[in-house]
């Protein structure tokens, strides 16, 4: 008899193992989406997704857009920060990679983040940015180098009357985060 109900209570979780593994699944595979839509009704982490980009969007125009790249550092952080290529001639609808390389020259560690700027402004509003270290803050150990993509592309929607865009990034000190201790 207390076999069999061994045997019984045996079945009964190894059932209850198998509904939480199930449920643990449904619920990790349905947090993409849900991230998805968070993410696209309140504006975080406003990446594009490759999947999200009108058709035309990715038919490469005739006209050529001079694109500047460059990096600047807030005062007093410790980081050498410079992209890997300054200029290029861009087609709006292609997708574009270029690289950025930062450097914490410190002895200490040290985390950042990067915040893009468009000049003209209104170019912003064109230029997709599919993946960038801007996205989220960068933790670097002392003397630590790292080199990062930055892939986008340029919307075929861009007004004629935009013929250069810089994309600046400028790095900040996210204070409290560098693991010292205060």
């Amino acid at each position: 008899m207390d076999a069999t109900r061994t045997l019984h209570r045996n079945r009964q979780l190894l059932g209850k193992l198998a509904l939480i593994a199930t449920m643990m699944f449904g619920f990790a595979w349905a947090m993409i989406p849900l991230y998805r839509i968070v993410c696209e009704q309140t504006g975080l982490n406003d990446v594009v997704k490759a999947d999200a980009l009108e058709r035309d969007d990715l038919v490469a125009g005739a006209a050529t857009v001079a694109m500047t790249f460059d990096a600047t550092v807030q005062a007093g952080l410790p980081w050498q920060v410079r992209p890997l290529t300054t200029h290029l001639k861009v087609k709006p609808g292609t997708f574009v990679q270029v690289q950025y390389q930062i450097t914490n020259a410190s002895p200490h560690t040290v985390v950042g983040q990067a915040l893009p700027r468009y000049l003209p402004a209104e170019a912003g509003a064109y230029v997709k940015k599919l993946e960038c270290f801007c996205f989220t803050q960068q933790r670097f150990a002392p003397g630590q180098t790292r080199t990062f993509p930055v892939v986008f592309v340029i919307d075929r929607k861009l007004p004629a009357s935009i013929t250069s865009i810089t994309l600046a990034y400028t790095i900040f000190d996210v204070p409290g985060q560098d693991g010292r201790a205060s």
